[in-house]
């Protein structure tokens, strides 16, 4: 045997391993089967709205595996393949539908997610839902491979647990709940971002499908001699304007992240070769960048003085680190004391860098309690807005209501006391049971076991 027949031998085994027409399921089961899961509407549509909520739970609580759980209920993945295959085997029917309940399922999802978030009483940011409202050319990825696997799984026999993958690496739902609650915060950054990459994967898994229509030789509709071939043709190239146009924004996104990234590991690298100094170490470091786009590398040392001349000298030798765009301005922290030492000690420092991380710490525990005791008022200042649905329902004599924390203080023993005031407006008679009825639900509802009904 030749090494040409050698070498055609072996790619025909390549060929025959790989060939995925050969374990294709009936074109017409496929294409029936996609196009039963485009529909959004009873049992499907109450499935993404708990899967939406059980969503939020996760991201509310920065838990990934909670999240993985509402990815698996949710059954959106369905209308999008439904436009994927409709624009591969030229179905606009079809195509219409999936865009329609595309468009449902956000619509529902996002609304969903924005009544939690606004009940919610635990609504700050958290890891989770930062990521979800800054997409990356990673994502488009994901989604293109992730597309791939789902039309090939629904288009084989053997389907196996494809979907359930496919649905958790796109991560479909997640993108939505973070839309709704930056359109409850008015954090915009967070809704559109979150719009985005649900768009992002709706647009790279269906085109994923198409090209996985192509792949398992799933046949046309005939060509009709009619409008229809024009509007198809339209719809072709939208496709492909749309495919291009979508994924910029996240090529720029990640360019940008990869460029903070290497800029961060020149100015660490930079950092410990060039201020390695006996007697000085670097004490903060920070990277600011102004709204011109200059940028400044501010570094305090604290320790012995370093001369200007070697600071200079350093300041020069920044462009063979990459860092030939950054400015360095360098403050030094020292004493009197070191220059009356020769023998500088080290433990000096030590104790000295311990007293400032301990001062830090200080700061930040102030901080942090003075977060949480806003926190606690703004939950207070919107519990009003947030149970007026529930009063409404279960108190309808009430009119108005408004909620706020205060502070009473005692003229005789000078003490002062923390109540939580509810003033209420009635459009009739509330019965003294009623009132006190209303004022434990408030006490349940509020997680307070001192309020104060007023009644104007």
């Amino acid at each position: 045997m030749t090494a040409k027949e050698s070498i055609r031998n072996i790619l025909a085994l390549v060929n025959k391993t790989l060939d995925v027409v050969r374990d294709k399921e009936d074109n017409d089961t496929t294409i029936q089967s996609i196009s039963e899961s485009i529909v959004f509407k009873g049992s499907h549509l109450w499935i993404l709205i708990l899967a939406v909520l059980v969503a939020c739970l996760g991201l509310n609580m920065n838990s990934i595996h909670v999240i993985i759980g509402a990815m698996l209920i949710s059954p959106i993945m369905g209308p999008i393949m439904g436009v994927g295959l409709g624009i591969g085997i030229h179905d606009l029917s079809m195509v219409k539908r999936g865009v329609k309940n595309l468009t449902l399922a956000a619509v529902f999802a996002v609304i969903s997610s924005a009544i939690y978030f606004l009940i919610s009483p635990h609504i700050e940011s958290r890891n989770e839902l930062i990521e979800r409202s800054t997409p990356t050319i990673y994502d488009v990825l994901i989604a293109v491979f992730g597309g791939l696997a789902g039309i090939v799984a629904k288009g084989s026999r053997d389907k196996g647990n494809v979907l359930p993958g496919v649905a958790i690496s796109t991560a479909l739902i997640p993108p939505l709940c973070t839309s709704g609650y930056g359109l409850v915060t008015l954090q915009w950054h967070y809704f559109f971002g979150g719009i985005y990459l649900y768009l992002i994967n709706c647009v790279y898994i269906a085109f994923s499908t198409w090209i996985g229509t192509i792949i398992l030789k799933i046949p046309k509709i005939p060509k009709r001699p009619d409008a229809l071939d024009d509007e198809r043709k339209k719809v072709m190239k939208w496709t492909v304007i749309l495919v291009c146009f979508t994924g910029i924004p996240s090529i720029y996104i990640t360019v940008n992240m990869i460029d903070k990234s290497i800029r961060s590991s020149r100015i660490s690298n930079f950092i410990n070769t060039e201020f390695n100094f006996e007697g000085t170490q670097v004490l903060s470091d920070q990277l600011l960048i102004s709204k011109d786009g200059s940028k400044t590398l501010e570094i305090t040392l604290i320790g012995e003085e370093i001369p200007e001349d070697t600071i200079n000298k350093i300041r020069s030798s920044m462009p063979d680190f990459g860092l030939k765009d950054i400015e360095l301005d360098v403050t030094q922290e020292y004493s009197d004391m070191y220059h009356k030492k020769s023998d500088f000690s080290e433990n000096i420092v030590k104790d000295i860098l311990y007293e400032g991380k301990r001062r830090m710490r200080s700061q930040s525990d102030t901080i942090q309690r003075m977060e949480n005791e806003l926190n606690a008022y703004r939950r207070i200042d919107s519990m009003s807005l947030r149970i007026a649905p529930e009063i409404k329902i279960l108190f309808p004599e009430v009119a108005e209501i408004a909620i706020a924390n205060t502070l009473v203080n005692n003229i005789d023993s000078s003490k002062s006391q923390q109540i939580t005031i509810a003033m209420i407006k009635t459009n009739s008679y509330l019965a003294d049971p009623q009132k006190e009825k209303l004022k434990e639900w408030l006490e349940a509802r509020i997680e307070t076991k001192n309020i104060e009904l007023i009644e104007k």
